[in-house]
């Protein structure tokens, strides 16, 4: 991960922060935890591009995909069955 303490930055600025750019985005952290990220102005154009394009599509909210009728075809014996299979498959691991 390409990162710079905040307190870094605070005392040189964005100076600090162009050589790392080169590498790719740039993670601030403070106290041990990334706080933000700073992005060169090419990557976000193509970023802001990419969400108008993705925005063209609807998507749903979370409340919309529990209000959907269920689509599975599968008995709760099936599931069960399945997720058993799958769960005994870890203990062999």
């Amino acid at each position: 991960m390409n990162a710079i303490a905040a307190n870094e930055l605070k005392r040189h600025g964005i100076l600090a922060i162009e050589p790392l750019l080169a590498s790719g985005p740039v993670h601030i952290i403070k106290r041990n935890k990334p706080i933000c990220v700073v992005l060169a102005e090419d990557e976000y154009e193509r970023l802001s591009r990419a969400a108008q394009v993705n925005n063209a599509v609807h998507s749903h909210t979370v409340m919309e995909w529990f209000a959907a009728p269920s689509s599975g075809t599968s008995a709760k014996e099936e599931v069960d069955r399945r997720l058993d299979a799958e769960r005994d498959s870890w203990d062999t691991a």
